[in-house]
Protein backbone atom coordinates (compact mmCIF):
# COMPACT_ATOMS: atom_id res chain seq x y z
CA UNK A 1 0.00 0.00 0.00
CA UNK A 2 2.95 2.53 0.68
CA UNK A 3 4.43 2.12 -2.66
CA UNK A 4 0.63 2.96 -3.90
CA UNK A 5 0.64 5.82 -1.74
CA UNK A 6 4.27 7.10 -2.92
CA UNK A 7 3.45 6.65 -6.98
CA UNK A 8 0.29 9.08 -6.50
CA UNK A 9 1.85 11.35 -4.40
CA UNK A 10 4.78 11.61 -6.82
CA UNK A 11 2.53 12.18 -10.21
CA UNK A 12 -0.38 14.26 -8.26
CA UNK A 13 1.29 18.00 -8.57
CA UNK A 14 2.59 18.29 -11.28
CA UNK A 15 1.36 16.51 -14.31
CA UNK A 16 0.33 19.10 -16.62
CA UNK A 17 -0.16 23.19 -17.55
CA UNK A 18 -3.57 23.96 -18.01
CA UNK A 19 -4.70 23.74 -14.94
CA UNK A 20 -7.77 24.76 -13.54
CA UNK A 21 -8.89 25.07 -9.63
CA UNK A 22 -11.40 22.24 -8.61
CA UNK A 23 -14.54 24.51 -7.26
CA UNK A 24 -16.45 22.07 -4.25
CA UNK A 25 -14.82 21.66 -1.02
CA UNK A 26 -12.45 23.95 -0.40
CA UNK A 27 -13.88 26.76 -2.80
CA UNK A 28 -11.42 26.46 -5.31
CA UNK A 29 -7.44 27.60 -4.93
CA UNK A 30 -7.71 31.06 -6.12
CA UNK A 31 -8.06 32.14 -2.81
CA UNK A 32 -5.50 33.49 0.43
CA UNK A 33 -6.87 33.67 3.59
CA UNK A 34 -5.40 34.54 6.43
CA UNK A 35 -7.92 34.50 9.39
CA UNK A 36 -6.91 34.77 13.04
CA UNK A 37 -8.11 32.99 15.69
CA UNK A 38 -8.54 29.45 14.07
CA UNK A 39 -6.05 27.87 15.83
CA UNK A 40 -6.36 23.94 16.25
CA UNK A 41 -5.06 21.51 18.93
CA UNK A 42 -4.52 23.04 22.09
CA UNK A 43 -6.39 26.45 21.04
CA UNK A 44 -3.67 28.30 22.92
CA UNK A 45 -2.43 31.72 21.30
CA UNK A 46 1.17 30.78 22.89
CA UNK A 47 4.06 31.76 20.30
CA UNK A 48 6.18 28.78 21.44
CA UNK A 49 3.56 26.15 20.64
CA UNK A 50 5.08 22.87 18.76
CA UNK A 51 3.79 21.02 16.59
CA UNK A 52 2.31 17.74 17.94
CA UNK A 53 0.91 15.97 15.00
CA UNK A 54 0.75 16.76 11.17
CA UNK A 55 -2.58 15.37 9.02
CA UNK A 56 -1.94 15.10 5.61
CA UNK A 57 -5.21 13.65 3.24
CA UNK A 58 -5.61 13.48 -0.19
CA UNK A 59 -8.08 12.89 -2.42
CA UNK A 60 -6.77 11.94 -6.15
CA UNK A 61 -9.34 10.84 -9.47
CA UNK A 62 -7.69 10.03 -13.03
CA UNK A 63 -7.44 7.19 -15.42
CA UNK A 64 -4.99 5.18 -15.88
CA UNK A 65 -4.68 3.18 -19.70
CA UNK A 66 -8.42 4.24 -19.69
CA UNK A 67 -9.29 2.95 -16.42
CA UNK A 68 -11.07 5.21 -13.51
CA UNK A 69 -8.86 5.36 -10.72
CA UNK A 70 -9.60 6.81 -7.42
CA UNK A 71 -8.27 6.96 -4.06
CA UNK A 72 -8.37 8.77 -0.57
CA UNK A 73 -5.56 8.50 1.44
CA UNK A 74 -5.61 9.82 5.18
CA UNK A 75 -2.24 10.21 7.17
CA UNK A 76 -0.78 11.69 10.42
CA UNK A 77 2.83 11.95 11.60
CA UNK A 78 3.45 11.60 15.65
CA UNK A 79 5.86 14.13 16.43
CA UNK A 80 7.39 14.76 19.72
CA UNK A 81 10.84 17.34 20.65
CA UNK A 82 10.29 18.23 16.81
CA UNK A 83 11.28 14.39 15.57
CA UNK A 84 8.92 12.04 13.77
CA UNK A 85 8.43 8.83 16.01
CA UNK A 86 5.38 7.35 13.69
CA UNK A 87 3.29 7.48 11.47
CA UNK A 88 -0.32 6.08 10.23
CA UNK A 89 -1.75 5.58 6.56
CA UNK A 90 -4.87 4.34 5.86
CA UNK A 91 -5.68 4.24 2.02
CA UNK A 92 -8.69 3.58 0.00
CA UNK A 93 -8.44 2.60 -3.89
CA UNK A 94 -11.65 2.52 -6.15
CA UNK A 95 -13.96 2.83 -2.92
CA UNK A 96 -12.52 0.21 -1.75
CA UNK A 97 -12.70 -0.37 2.60
CA UNK A 98 -9.99 1.77 3.60
CA UNK A 99 -6.57 -0.73 4.31
CA UNK A 100 -4.48 1.39 7.42
CA UNK A 101 -0.73 0.82 7.97
CA UNK A 102 1.47 2.36 10.85
CA UNK A 103 4.49 3.48 10.30
CA UNK A 104 7.65 3.06 12.56
CA UNK A 105 10.75 4.82 12.24
CA UNK A 106 14.09 3.76 13.70
CA UNK A 107 17.14 5.64 14.02
CA UNK A 108 20.72 4.86 15.57
CA UNK A 109 22.74 6.38 18.14
CA UNK A 110 23.38 9.74 16.35
CA UNK A 111 19.57 10.25 15.45
CA UNK A 112 20.39 9.56 11.80
CA UNK A 113 17.17 7.13 10.78
CA UNK A 114 17.87 3.66 10.29
CA UNK A 115 14.92 1.82 8.95
CA UNK A 116 10.97 2.67 8.54
CA UNK A 117 8.75 -0.37 8.88
CA UNK A 118 4.96 -0.46 7.73
CA UNK A 119 2.82 -2.82 9.80
CA UNK A 120 -1.07 -3.34 8.68
CA UNK A 121 -3.64 -3.81 10.76
CA UNK A 122 -3.04 -7.68 10.88
CA UNK A 123 0.00 -7.11 12.21
CA UNK A 124 2.02 -8.35 9.05
CA UNK A 125 4.66 -6.13 8.04
CA UNK A 126 3.84 -5.05 4.06
CA UNK A 127 7.23 -3.10 3.22
CA UNK A 128 10.55 -1.29 4.92
CA UNK A 129 13.36 0.65 4.06
CA UNK A 130 16.62 0.28 5.51
CA UNK A 131 19.28 2.99 5.38
CA UNK A 132 22.87 2.26 5.61
CA UNK A 133 25.57 4.61 6.79
CA UNK A 134 29.27 5.11 6.40
CA UNK A 135 31.15 7.75 7.89
CA UNK A 136 27.77 9.34 8.57
CA UNK A 137 26.76 9.10 5.14
CA UNK A 138 24.05 7.78 3.38
CA UNK A 139 25.94 4.91 1.46
CA UNK A 140 22.90 2.35 0.55
CA UNK A 141 18.93 2.25 1.07
CA UNK A 142 17.04 -1.12 0.57
CA UNK A 143 13.40 -1.44 -0.28
CA UNK A 144 11.52 -4.16 0.03
CA UNK A 145 8.00 -4.57 -0.46
CA UNK A 146 6.82 -8.11 0.55
CA UNK A 147 3.64 -8.49 -1.78
CA UNK A 148 5.57 -7.49 -4.86
CA UNK A 149 9.36 -8.56 -5.37
CA UNK A 150 9.59 -6.06 -8.75
CA UNK A 151 9.14 -3.10 -6.38
CA UNK A 152 11.91 -3.79 -4.48
CA UNK A 153 15.53 -1.79 -5.04
CA UNK A 154 18.64 -1.65 -3.86
CA UNK A 155 20.51 2.40 -3.98
CA UNK A 156 24.14 2.82 -3.40
CA UNK A 157 25.58 6.18 -3.00
CA UNK A 158 29.41 7.55 -3.54
CA UNK A 159 30.43 11.04 -2.57
CA UNK A 160 32.67 13.45 -4.48
CA UNK A 161 32.42 16.87 -3.03
CA UNK A 162 29.19 18.31 -3.39
CA UNK A 163 28.69 16.07 -5.46
CA UNK A 164 26.72 12.49 -4.60
CA UNK A 165 25.56 9.84 -7.25
CA UNK A 166 22.95 7.50 -6.75
CA UNK A 167 22.93 3.61 -8.66
CA UNK A 168 20.61 1.34 -8.71
CA UNK A 169 21.08 -2.20 -8.66
CA UNK A 170 20.28 -3.95 -11.64
CA UNK A 171 19.21 -1.16 -13.28
CA UNK A 172 21.22 1.34 -16.08
CA UNK A 173 20.02 4.27 -14.43
CA UNK A 174 21.81 6.81 -12.47
CA UNK A 175 21.11 10.12 -10.47
CA UNK A 176 23.47 12.80 -9.73
CA UNK A 177 22.22 15.31 -7.18
CA UNK A 178 24.35 18.69 -6.89
CA UNK A 179 24.52 20.79 -3.57
CA UNK A 180 25.78 24.16 -2.68
CA UNK A 181 27.99 25.32 0.13
CA UNK A 182 25.01 25.51 2.37
CA UNK A 183 24.58 21.91 1.80
CA UNK A 184 21.03 22.40 -0.14
CA UNK A 185 20.42 21.06 -3.56
CA UNK A 186 20.79 22.87 -6.90
CA UNK A 187 20.32 20.38 -9.51
CA UNK A 188 19.62 16.80 -9.86
CA UNK A 189 20.48 15.09 -12.99
CA UNK A 190 19.51 11.26 -14.35
CA UNK A 191 20.75 9.49 -16.94
CA UNK A 192 20.13 6.10 -18.53
CA UNK A 193 23.97 4.71 -19.20
CA UNK A 194 26.07 7.98 -20.48
CA UNK A 195 22.78 10.04 -21.94
CA UNK A 196 21.31 12.33 -19.66
CA UNK A 197 17.32 12.02 -19.92
CA UNK A 198 16.59 14.35 -17.01
CA UNK A 199 17.38 17.53 -15.10
CA UNK A 200 16.01 19.62 -12.63
CA UNK A 201 17.90 22.69 -11.41
CA UNK A 202 16.53 24.75 -8.19
CA UNK A 203 16.76 28.09 -7.09
CA UNK A 204 16.43 30.04 -3.82
CA UNK A 205 14.98 33.52 -2.58
CA UNK A 206 16.62 35.49 -0.22
CA UNK A 207 15.10 33.35 2.84
CA UNK A 208 16.63 30.53 1.43
CA UNK A 209 13.82 28.61 0.21
CA UNK A 210 13.59 27.20 -3.50
CA UNK A 211 12.15 29.48 -5.47
CA UNK A 212 12.27 28.45 -8.94
CA UNK A 213 12.80 24.56 -10.52
CA UNK A 214 12.89 24.21 -13.68
CA UNK A 215 13.00 20.72 -14.96
CA UNK A 216 13.85 19.43 -19.06
CA UNK A 217 13.85 15.77 -20.68
CA UNK A 218 11.71 13.25 -19.94
CA UNK A 219 9.43 16.26 -18.16
CA UNK A 220 9.50 19.79 -19.06
CA UNK A 221 8.35 22.11 -16.57
CA UNK A 222 9.10 25.97 -15.48
CA UNK A 223 7.49 26.36 -11.70
CA UNK A 224 7.68 28.91 -8.81
CA UNK A 225 6.90 28.81 -5.27
CA UNK A 226 5.57 31.37 -3.06
CA UNK A 227 5.36 31.94 0.48
CA UNK A 228 3.55 33.63 3.69
CA UNK A 229 5.55 35.43 6.05
CA UNK A 230 5.03 33.28 8.80
CA UNK A 231 7.19 30.48 9.96
CA UNK A 232 6.68 27.20 9.02
CA UNK A 233 6.73 24.66 11.59
CA UNK A 234 7.37 21.65 9.02
CA UNK A 235 11.07 22.66 8.47
CA UNK A 236 12.19 21.73 11.83
CA UNK A 237 10.51 18.64 11.51
CA UNK A 238 11.30 17.40 8.47
CA UNK A 239 15.06 19.10 8.10
CA UNK A 240 16.58 15.67 9.50
CA UNK A 241 15.14 14.15 6.21
CA UNK A 242 16.32 16.49 3.75
CA UNK A 243 18.78 14.17 2.05
CA UNK A 244 16.93 11.12 2.83
CA UNK A 245 14.01 12.37 1.19
CA UNK A 246 15.59 13.07 -2.37
CA UNK A 247 18.26 9.90 -2.34
CA UNK A 248 15.63 7.90 -1.71
CA UNK A 249 12.92 9.54 -4.37
CA UNK A 250 12.59 8.23 -8.33
CA UNK A 251 15.09 9.10 -11.29
CA UNK A 252 11.28 10.88 -12.48
CA UNK A 253 10.35 12.76 -9.39
CA UNK A 254 10.37 16.48 -9.56
CA UNK A 255 11.81 17.65 -6.12
CA UNK A 256 10.94 21.47 -6.08
CA UNK A 257 7.45 20.73 -4.57
CA UNK A 258 8.86 18.72 -1.79
CA UNK A 259 11.57 21.87 -0.64
CA UNK A 260 8.62 24.40 -0.67
CA UNK A 261 6.43 22.15 1.47
CA UNK A 262 8.81 20.38 3.78
CA UNK A 263 11.85 22.22 4.01
CA UNK A 264 10.66 25.98 3.41
CA UNK A 265 11.43 28.28 6.24
CA UNK A 266 8.01 29.97 5.71
CA UNK A 267 4.24 28.46 5.12
CA UNK A 268 4.23 27.41 1.27
CA UNK A 269 1.15 29.09 -0.15
CA UNK A 270 1.41 29.68 -4.19
CA UNK A 271 2.51 28.19 -7.27
CA UNK A 272 3.19 29.11 -10.80
CA UNK A 273 3.10 25.81 -13.31
CA UNK A 274 3.84 26.76 -16.66
CA UNK A 275 2.24 30.15 -16.38
CA UNK A 276 -0.62 29.32 -14.72
CA UNK A 277 -0.75 30.54 -11.36
CA UNK A 278 -2.07 28.81 -8.08
CA UNK A 279 -2.59 30.63 -4.48
CA UNK A 280 -3.45 27.75 -1.74
CA UNK A 281 -6.24 28.47 0.66
CA UNK A 282 -4.37 29.03 4.20
CA UNK A 283 -5.87 29.32 7.85
CA UNK A 284 -3.86 30.70 10.52
CA UNK A 285 -4.87 30.58 14.52
CA UNK A 286 -3.86 34.04 16.42
CA UNK A 287 -0.01 33.60 16.95
CA UNK A 288 0.01 33.70 12.73
CA UNK A 289 0.89 29.43 13.23
CA UNK A 290 -0.15 27.60 10.33
CA UNK A 291 -3.47 25.78 11.40
CA UNK A 292 -4.56 24.16 7.69
CA UNK A 293 -3.98 24.60 4.13
CA UNK A 294 -5.99 23.23 1.46
CA UNK A 295 -5.07 22.67 -2.38
CA UNK A 296 -7.20 22.05 -5.15
CA UNK A 297 -6.47 21.11 -8.82
CA UNK A 298 -7.79 20.09 -12.06
CA UNK A 299 -5.15 18.68 -14.61
CA UNK A 300 -7.52 18.88 -18.06
CA UNK A 301 -10.14 17.00 -16.82
CA UNK A 302 -7.54 14.02 -16.75
CA UNK A 303 -6.78 14.11 -12.76
CA UNK A 304 -8.48 16.01 -10.19
CA UNK A 305 -6.46 16.28 -7.09
CA UNK A 306 -7.69 17.79 -3.36
CA UNK A 307 -4.71 17.97 -0.79
CA UNK A 308 -5.85 18.82 3.00
CA UNK A 309 -3.06 19.83 5.85
CA UNK A 310 -4.08 20.15 9.47
CA UNK A 311 -1.43 21.06 11.41
CA UNK A 312 -1.88 20.35 15.67
CA UNK A 313 0.04 21.73 18.29
CA UNK A 314 1.09 21.35 22.04
CA UNK A 315 3.02 23.82 24.22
Amino acid sequence: MKKILLVLLSISLFTGCENEPLEGEFGGTDVLTNNQGNGNGTGSDSSDLTLDVYELDTDISFSFFGLPFHTITRSDANISNNIITSSNIEVSVNDSPFESETQTITRNGNGQITSDISVNASGQTTNEYIITYTSGEISQITYDYFEDDLDDYIYNFTYNGNVITRTEVGSSISTVFTLNTSNKITKKESFDGTASIQVETITYNSDGNCSNSITTGETNNTISYSYDGFESPLKTVFDEQYILSFLNDDYSDEIGYTLAQFHASKNWNGVNINGAAFNFDLQYNASNRISTRNISYNFEGELTFVFSETFNYVN
